[in-house]
């Protein structure tokens, strides 16, 4: 039986559950638990995998228990960062959680909240976790053409939407705000 550990942490201003098992039996022979740190104020530093040094194949693997936002409201204040925009390319991979996530190029129309700077940017649209190695079974939020509302938080120095099924909402030309 494979070890699991549990725990909590915080990830700018998300609250998610993070389940880490591991996928190799080296140290473990197989039986008692696998020991593994507990992040210390982020999941940054243990947890978040950067294209420079992404997660071996049969190292940890995190299955995360998103936040559910009740209303637009909720996840705009969560965010870091809010604006419209749309995805003109895709620009690259990164790694999160020890799953593989799409980076896109987002030409910004207009910035609701945070100061990113200016420009363009590399948003990295976070996969689900837990889905047998494929990234997005239901498909790349930020895989549109389409104008879209992104909200999105920082990890170390790149941008990712804040969950994957609520980091992206359809905002076609001539809609309101769905929040103040």
């Amino acid at each position: 039986m494979k070890s699991i550990q549990i725990w909590r942490c915080l990830v700018p201003t998300l609250l998610l559950s993070v389940l880490l098992t591991s996928c190799g039996n080296e140290g473990t022979g197989g039986a008692g638990p696998t020991e593994v740190t507990e992040p210390k104020t982020t999941a940054t530093s243990t947890i978040l995998s950067s294209p420079s040094s992404p997660v071996q194949s049969g190292g940890p693997l995190a299955c995360v228990d998103w936040v559910r936002f009740e209303t637009p409201q909720n996840q705009y204040d969560n965010a870091a960062l809010v604006l419209i925009g749309k995805s003109v390319s895709q620009a690259g991979e990164t790694s999160i959680y020890g799953h593989r996530a799409t980076t896109h190029l987002v030409e910004v129309e207009q910035i609701l909240k945070g100061d990113p700077g200016e420009g363009n940017l590399h948003i990295t649209s976070t996969p689900p976790t837990c889905t047998a190695g494929e990234s997005y079974p239901d498909g790349d939020p930020l895989d549109t053409a389409e104008r879209v509302i992104i909200f999105a938080s920082k990890q170390g120095s790149e941008w990712f939407t804040i969950t994957p099924a609520q980091g992206v909402l359809p905002f076609p030309q001539g809609s309101n705000l769905p929040f103040p």
